[in-house]
């Protein structure tokens, strides 16, 4: 299935594995739904979603000897096996409380609960990492089994450069939904992290290091199809040095990085280790006793390259001030 570039900050391929069937086996990685995110639970009249069973009967008093089954499971897509994991079910009373508010009456992890409750109307909660679908239940006096279809898949990141696998912890994903106009985060996650969510499409931003190795593709997921995307950088890593005419090391100097055009890349930094930049061409700006000092250097992808600028001065035309020589 083609994954088509929206656009990038560096040149980059984004490459899916579509593993049919992968979900359905089920992949033992933790949901990552908020844990203890109050679900606001509307009136079963507001929620289109929601199958009525008939008038809605308030639940009787929780000390009846009158008990009824309710069975829930939830699947990928309709006729699809049964999701085994990570499912996380909630069960409401379908009538508010004085505040507007509707009790919570149960709640599970199980995948395929199986519980006894007091006849009456109650609204099932399920929740697949961040996908989610609300159901209206009324029960009587006979045993009830709801099946919930999620329309779910899963999504995993990597990331490359060349041939060379990007660490995990340097690399991460931030999953947004297109609403027409609207844009919103579904989710974060690092490289090698399982994130569930609802099928379609979505646009992923990779973020490779702290400064400007960022990629924006379009990714689409399929319902119970785990979708593996590898994203391949072309950055490089940088150390940064301030150099003194002795040859030692200036350590407290304040830095930032330009374009050879003068655009701000990174407007300050802490860490002169290691800083992973897109491949392109750039100034180095270190400000030291009220002297700035700058030095032109280029990144290539996959290479690592040492950048000393030079703290020295020299002097200018007469009456004037010091010139820096980069």
């Amino acid at each position: 299935m083609p994954i088509r570039t929206a656009r990038a900050f560096a040149a980059a391929v984004l490459f899916p594995v579509l593993v049919s069937g992968a979900l359905a086996q089920g992949i033992d990685a933790p949901a990552l739904a908020p844990q203890g995110l109050p679900i606001d639970i509307p009136s079963p009249l507001d929620m289109p979603d929601a199958r009525r069973g008939g008038p809605t009967l308030s639940p009787v008093s929780p000390g009846s000897l009158t008990k009824t089954v309710l069975s829930l499971s939830a699947l990928y897509f309709e006729n699809s096996a049964a999701i085994e994991t990570g499912l996380r079910w909630r069960v409401f009373s379908d009538q508010p409380d004085l505040n507007g508010n509707h009790a919570l009456v149960l709640e599970s992890v199980d995948a395929k609960p199986f519980v006894t409750l007091d006849p009456g109307g109650y609204i099932v909660h399920v929740s697949y990492g961040l996908a989610a679908a609300t159901r209206h239940v009324v029960l009587g006096t006979q045993s009830v089994s709801e099946q919930v279809v999620l329309n779910a898949g899963a999504l995993r990141f990597s990331g490359a450069i060349g041939d060379k696998i990007i660490p995990p912890g340097d690399l991460s994903f931030e999953i947004h939904a297109q609403d027409g106009a609207k844009e919103e985060l579904v989710g974060s996650v690092k490289a090698g992290q399982i994130l569930r969510l609802k099928s379609g499409s979505y646009q992923v931003t990779s973020t490779y290091g702290q400064v400007n190795a960022k990629i924006v593709s379009e990714v689409r997921v399929e319902p119970g199809k785990l979708t593996e995307a590898s994203v391949m950088h072309k950055a490089g890593k940088v150390d940064l040095r301030l150099v003194a005419p002795n040859g030692a090391e200036i350590r407290d100097a304040n830095w930032s990085l330009l374009t050879p055009a003068g655009d701000v890349v990174a407007e300050t930094l802490t860490d002169l280790k290691n800083v992973i930049l897109n491949e392109g061409d750039y100034v180095a700006i270190a400000r030291y006793d009220g002297t700035i000092f700058s030095q032109e250097f280029k990144v290539q992808s996959g290479r690592a390259i040492g950048v000393d600028v030079a703290a020295v001065k020299r002097a200018g035309p007469a009456g004037g001030p010091p010139v820096i020589d980069p």
